[in-house]
């Protein structure tokens, strides 16, 4: 687990809140002045005139009777906390991911809610951007060019020794317009269950092939997308 000592951590009733020592807004005094901090229904929703994006925690899979209640041992292993600090880390070393404003828990008896605001970031899913632009025909030389940037990214992190808990299209954000010539911009996101460690080969090759069950579902790409994503992490990582 990481020790961030630049995150301060407060009890506010029965929440505890977390933001970065360096923010230049008054977090203590917004959350208890601002209605976001009570509106726990919606997993995620864009708040602050949409310059924020508020995640709320909930369960999924076999777990999911249990809705948004998790077990609460200490503030540091929370979810919320875990993906601040994952997104902090990584914000703060350049990887272009989204910025981490606050995060907070509520807990009674043994059980908490997990909530967390970052800066939205003005682009589209992977999986929408590429829906889109393929209407309008993106020739082989621009895909390439689309994933090399996103094996690139991708590689960043890994050299981050950060372990993505999901990688796929949904959590990869893209802005720019490939087809006029447009700069590509790409953001990975959604650090939940990810973790910094040393990273083994077989960690590696995990979140690649994750990567690649995620392109193989989406109907305009091919195995050969998946290669040139492989084709921008190799230049990074070789490098």
């Amino acid at each position: 687990m990481m020790h961030n000592l630049n995150i301060i951590t407060k009890k506010i009733n029965d929440k505890f809140i977390f933001y970065d020592k360096d923010v230049k807004i008054n977090i203590e005094e917004l959350f208890l002045n601002d209605t976001f901090s009570s509106n726990e229904t919606k997993n995620v929703e864009w708040i602050n005139n949409n310059k924020w994006v508020k995640k709320h925690y909930f369960r999924k899979g076999m777990m999911a009777f249990m809705k948004d209640l998790y077990l609460y041992k200490t503030i540091k292993h929370t979810r919320s906390y875990r993906e601040f600090e994952i997104l902090n880390y990584l914000y703060k070393a350049g990887f272009n991911t989204c910025k981490p404003v606050m995060g907070w828990v509520s807990y009674g008896g043994i059980f908490y809610k997990a909530n967390l605001i970052t800066e939205s970031i003005p682009a589209e899913t992977l999986s929408e951007y590429y829906t889109h632009k393929v209407n309008s025909y993106i020739d082989n030389k621009q895909e390439e060019k689309l994933f090399i940037e996103i094996g690139k990214q991708i590689a960043n992190m890994h050299l981050l020794n950060i372990f993505h808990g999901d990688l796929n299209m949904h959590n990869i954000l893209v802005k720019g317009n490939i087809i006029k010539g447009e700069k590509i911009c790409v953001w990975i996101l959604d650090f939940d269950k990810s973790m910094k460690k040393k990273l083994t080969k077989k960690d590696r090759e995990s979140n690649l092939k994750r990567m690649k069950l995620s392109l193989a579902k989406h109907e305009f790409l091919s195995v050969s997308s998946y290669s040139k994503i492989l084709k921008g992490y190799d230049s990074i990582i070789s490098s």
